[in-house]
């Protein structure tokens, strides 16, 4: 009995095994293939500008997904993750803020500077619906993600401006600091340096 039992059980491991190993080599890869052309395909809309069409939320085109249709047909590709950034920036683009922060959110950024342009875009979509202590809250991550001369600079920009024009001078001030200090290339040097001085008299 316990021989049969063993039997068994071996033999579904095997049917597991191989079904996932089918699953992951033929199912997944040729949802993978479908899913980057129907990217490629949105992608183009997007360069061109057609924002509507590259998200295409309300089907413009039979047989054409967009970035929303491949976040719902193939959630867990590669493609499919991707597509969630991009639906992202489209619905922020469109002004649907708060559709923006939830695909937004549930992109997986793997890549350090996605990952901190992802928090970014959660900030400025949070700015447009006036919930200034979530901005902040995702600037602040998304300057902090990794170090870097691009978008570290950026958000603590972006947290220094939004603690400004709350008067939160201090706040403010040690931002626009952090920036002035590491980050002597930035591309908007000159303004920190004059909001600085401003805050300097104003402190």
């Amino acid at each position: 009995m316990k021989k049969n039992t063993i039997f068994f059980y071996i033999i579904f491991l095997i049917i597991i095994v191989g079904t996932c190993f089918f699953l992951k080599t033929i199912f997944f890869s040729t949802s993978e293939k479908k899913a980057i052309k129907e990217l490629n395909y949105a992608q183009q809309y997007l360069s061109k500008g057609e924002i509507d069409k590259a998200l295409n939320r309300k089907n413009i085109k039979i047989n054409y997904l967009g970035f929303s249709g491949i976040v719902s047909k193939f959630p867990f590709s590669k493609a499919g993750n991707i597509s969630k950034f991009y639906a992202g920036i489209c619905y922020y683009k469109l002004g649907d803020y708060k559709e923006s922060i939830k695909i937004m959110k549930s992109f997986s950024a793997k890549d350090e500077i996605l990952s901190s342009m992802k928090y970014g875009i959660i900030g400025d979509a949070f700015i447009q619906i006036k919930n200034k202590k979530e901005a902040l809250k995702n600037y602040i991550i998304a300057a902090n993600i990794r170090e870097n001369e691009i978008t570290t600079p950026l958000y603590y920009y972006k947290a220094a401006l939004l603690n400004f024009y709350m008067k939160k001078y201090k706040d403010s001030k040690f931002f626009f600091k952090k920036i002035e200090r590491k980050y002597p290339f930035f591309l908007y040097k000159k303004s920190v340096e004059k909001y600085l001085m401003f805050i300097e008299n104003k402190l």
